[in-house]
């Protein structure tokens, strides 16, 4: 798997995660820093220790067990279906259609800018 694609998949896992990290958490609520490093590689605007170990690939920054799951590329850590569509690069898990934009690597699925950023690897979607 290249760079780019660990990157993408970082960056789905991170948003599964939003998921599972607060009660009303969603997609469209990861903007700013995290959207910029995810999409970009770059941990360096990561402002949530899951940005980071998403980005860095390294399990110990994390506070959910979706950001393990990617961070480790073990989909078992998953605690959501999109977790789990997006660490096995399989849309047929996904819930939501910026997860399957995400696994498919398909920006046309996605319904926030968040999900095209990461789809698109440009961080300039990002809000």
């Amino acid at each position: 798997m290249d760079s780019k694609s660990k990157l993408l998949l970082a960056t789905a896992l991170f948003l599964a995660a939003a998921f599972t990290s607060s009660a009303d958490a969603s997609i469209s609520r990861w903007s700013g820093g995290d959207c910029r490093a995810i999409a970009s590689g770059d941990a360096s605007y990561c402002s949530t220790n899951d940005c980071r170990g998403i980005v860095k690939k390294d399990a110990s920054y994390c506070d959910t067990d979706d950001c393990r799951a990617w961070a480790k590329r073990d989909a078992s850590y998953c605690r959501t279906n999109d977790c789990r569509g997006i660490v096995k690069r399989d849309a047929s898990y996904c819930d939501t259609s910026d997860c399957r934009g995400i696994a498919k690597r398909d920006a046309s699925y996605c319904q926030t800018s968040g999900c095209r950023a990461i789809a698109k690897r440009d961080k300039s979607y990002c809000n």
